[in-house]
């Protein structure tokens, strides 16, 4: 009877565990499924990015309390997943160490917030796919999820549906970027599925998968051409020779014919495609956000169509038709030479070979790169150390490094890059984002979490590495795992695809998958007298009451987003009274006070209600949230131009001049701060001119300091490369000129004024700013002998006061 009892509770124990393993299975193919469809899950720092990632975590946290009972029965020490699983933790723990003093404490409360989420991803697919049909099932879940965000792509291409941003308007045309509104990323994002597709249709053994991977393989090239993505088509290369070696040399063979046969069929139709999408761009004008479609049965749409889904099938079909005969040849004849030590890079030695020779045929040969669409020639043909987003990356880098320096051992926090980076730039460019997981996360948690992060990604693949090698029983898909997080990480190197919530879940759930299948083979022996102690339940115990947690954390800033959200509609679209809109922002702020969006907002409100009513309640309140706000975000520059409006409107002018000397050391690029120092400490200087002319020079030697760190950064922008952009205009500005040239005036030093000045002459003189510069430059020119009478008579034109306020300055010479 003890046995039976027994026997049935490990029956109900068993089905417990089962349907648990199945609830976070099905969840975690529906996440693939649903958010890829949220911008990727875009942490941009920004409010319109928001709610989707918040979203995506509330249900990530919900999946990892069901994980954390899962295991409580079932996790041991006594593999490395435990360790794994431990080890992992230190990513967020290290986010959490470098939130304490971030440069901006939201970013740095995101994310942290999101690396306990890829954390979770990486623990489930340690877990998830440790059987044969979960791991099928996990696979599958990918690969189908990422071919509907091709097809998504098409559909947006060729007007059947419209998202913002699916095509992305460039210098060089549209280029596609399906969900993830920008092209470079979804390129690193096709080279990852491209090459599992391909992997997929040499290895699976039902001819049925065969046919679904290798019909997308044209889908997915094509993709990849109208991305325009340079960096991606470097690295296809290199990852082709890393995979190779894992395969047997007949797969190898196989591999490559799928692939030169996908892509010499993509290049067969890519110009018609190309001409095609150009049409249906002129019709619909995706750039302006209208959201205009065409049906489907329209001629052109219907031709691309046509041509893509046909050149498809017939690649499908000739693939489907001959695997297994052209495996079985290349098997046979490769049988005796596979056996040799060094057959495994027989082949990879080959590709470089042939590929170089590919290279040199396409850079120089015209009549081949005419195969190609113009567009996409020029774009290949670009391709070289020299172009400006080469030039612009290694800026981002160096700068990268300036940070750094600053914040060496734990990093500035999360999103320190959006927030800093103004301060530490070599040239105004306008990059919230770094371009570089390395030193993203450099930046974030400094040399302690390069370390953590890059050595548990290495430790990751080299256990991979080590289990697939001597366990040659146990080789099967599960490369699909390591072929997609490589190729994601290997271009993240140079842009920014793990700031895609999507793309990074997709690496961290994939490294966990990686190993799942081989955790038979990654036992600790030195553990396994701790592998059934009481106290192993504390790890899983933990996981779900810091999932709990999380999960409220998380809520809590998606209900201040909701209530956020609510309040705006309020406002724009019902137009309700303040008081009514009031309580709902309170709410928002109450929950987080250190989301700069919602206070920014508020304060707004407060400034547009005292300008109407004068009521000094608004202003005080105004007051309050400012300096509420300030400790959270010190480097937001829309504060700091808060905080220069608010003193300004006040009259205390020592205020004014102290915050705009902080923000131009905190955005020494930014001209708008430099025309109002250089202004404001030139009015402060003539008001105290006629008290304390010591303090009047004091303050004007402040505005020429100015003015000349506007100079040097000027000459400074003549240094950049030929192909480097600059970012946006940095020049002397006609207030500028106004005050250092009535500087230079009143100093006697008229013949720099009127160097200065001349470049307003021929200036709008409806224009005040314009007519003070060229009076003081006619008073200049008289200064040092010389007048302009034609000038002249055109200013008293233009304003008859004028004629006096020249002659006054002349009389005070």
């Amino acid at each position: 009877m003890e046995k039976k009892g027994t026997s049935r509770s490990n029956k109900n124990l068993n089905s417990e565990i089962s349907l648990l393993q199945w609830a976070i299975l099905i969840g975690t193919c529906l996440f693939l499924f649903i958010f890829p469809f949220q911008i990727a899950l875009f942490n941009g720092f920004q409010l319109t990015f928001e709610g989707p990632l918040l979203e995506s975590m509330i249900y990530a946290f919900i999946l990892l309390v069901i994980v954390g009972i899962r295991y409580l029965r079932t996790w041991q020490l006594n593999d490395y997943r435990s360790i794994l699983s431990i080890t992992v933790m230190l990513l967020p723990i290290m986010y959490l160490i470098s939130s304490i003093n971030a440069a901006s404490s939201y970013n740095a409360k995101i994310m942290l917030q999101l690396e306990f989420m890829y954390a979770a991803f990486f623990i489930i697919g340690l877990y998830i796919a440790s059987s044969k049909l979960h791991q099928g099932i996990v696979e599958l879940s990918i690969q189908i999820s990422s071919y509907a965000i091709v097809i998504f792509g098409f559909m947006n291409l060729f007007g059947q549906t419209y998202f913002n941003n699916a095509l992305w308007l460039a210098d060089n045309g549209y280029r596609l970027t399906s969900v993830f509104q920008y092209s470079n990323s979804y390129a690193a994002f096709l080279v990852a599925i491209f090459l599992g597709a391909l992997f997929s249709a040499t290895h699976t053994k039902q001819w049925y998968w065969r046919a679904i991977h290798s019909f997308m393989l044209v889908p997915i090239w094509i993709s990849l051409m109208l991305t325009y993505s340079r960096a991606a088509l470097v690295f296809i290369p290199i990852l082709v020779l890393i995979i190779l070696p894992f395969m047997k040399i007949g797969k190898q063979l196989s591999f490559l014919i799928y692939m030169f046969l996908a892509i010499v069929s993509s290049f067969a139709i890519l110009s018609k495609i190309t001409v095609a999408a150009d049409k249906i761009s002129k019709l619909l004008d995706p750039a302006s956000q209208s959201g205009k479609t065409l049906s489907l049965w329209n001629s052109i749409p219907l031709e691309g169509w046509g041509l893509l889904l046909g050149v498809s099938v017939v690649l499908m079909l000739l693939i489907s038709f001959f695997h297994h005969k052209l495996s079985h040849l290349l098997e046979t004849s490769t049988i005796k030479f596979g056996q040799t030590k060094w057959s495994f890079f027989a082949v990879p030695i080959l590709f470089i070979i042939v590929g170089a020779l590919a290279a040199v045929l396409v850079f120089s040969s015209s009549g081949i790169r005419g195969v190609l669409p113009q567009s996409i020639a020029d774009r290949i043909e670009s391709i070289n150390l020299e172009q400006h987003s080469v030039l612009e990356r290694e800026t981002f880098y160096r700068d990268a490094l300036k940070i750094s320096a600053d914040y060496p051992l734990t990093g500035a926090g999360g999103g320190a890059w959006s927030a800093l980076y103004e301060k530490y730039q070599n040239n105004p460019y306008s990059s919230n984002q770094e371009h570089s997981f390395f030193f993203q996360t450099l930046i974030e948690i400094g040399w302690i979490g390069v370390v953590i992060l890059f050595g548990f990604i290495i430790w990751v693949y080299y256990l991979f590495i080590k289990a697939y090698i001597r366990n040659p029983e146990l080789r099967g898909t599960n490369l699909l795992f390591f072929i997609i997080s490589l190729s994601i990480l290997a271009h993240s190197i140079v842009d920014f695809d793990m700031s895609y919530g999507y793309l990074s879940v997709l690496v961290f759930l994939c490294l966990g998958c990686m190993l799942a299948p081989l955790h038979k083979e990654l036992l600790i022996p030195a553990f396994e007298n701790y592998k059934d102690m009481k106290w192993r339940i504390i790890y899983p115990i933990s996981i779900s009451l810091l999932a709990i947690v999380l999960f409220t954390m998380v809520y809590r800033e998606y209900d201040a987003n909701l209530s956020y959200q609510r309040a705006l509609t309020m406002a724009i679209e019902e137009k309700k009274p303040l008081n009514e809109l009031l309580p709902t922002i309170d709410h928002a702020i109450s929950i987080a006070p250190d989301n700069p969006e919602y206070t920014l907002r508020k304060m707004n409100w407060m400034d547009q209600a005292f300008n109407s009513s004068q009521d000094p309640a608004y202003r005080q309140e105004f007051k309050r949230l400012m300096d509420q706000l300030k400790p959270f975000a010190p480097y937001n520059r829309s504060l700091l131009l808060e905080e220069y409006k608010y003193y300004k409107n006040v009259g205390d002018s020592a205020k004014v001049l102290q915050v705009l000397d902080e923000a131009i050391s905190k955005s020494p690029w930014d001209m708008n701060f430099y025309e109002a120092g250089i202004m404001e400490y030139f009015i402060a200087g003539q008001q105290q001119g006629a008290t304390d002319s010591e303090d009047s020079n004091i303050n004007w030697n402040h505005s020429l300091d100015l003015y000349k760190e506007v100079l040097d950064h000027i000459e400074h922008l003549k240094s950049l490369p030929a192909g480097q952009l600059q970012g946006h205009d940095f020049t002397v500005t006609p207030l500028i000129r106004q005050a250092i040239g009535q500087i230079f005036y009143r100093n006697k030093s008229y013949e720099d004024a009127y160097n200065l000045l001349k470049e307003d002459i021929a200036g709008d003189l409806s224009n005040e700013t314009v007519r003070i510069n060229v009076r003081f430059y006619l008073a200049s020119l008289h200064a040092i002998g010389q007048n302009d009478e034609e000038l002249l008579n055109k200013l008293i034109e233009s304003d008859e006061n004028e004629k006096t306020a020249v002659q006054q300055l002349i009389d005070s010479q």
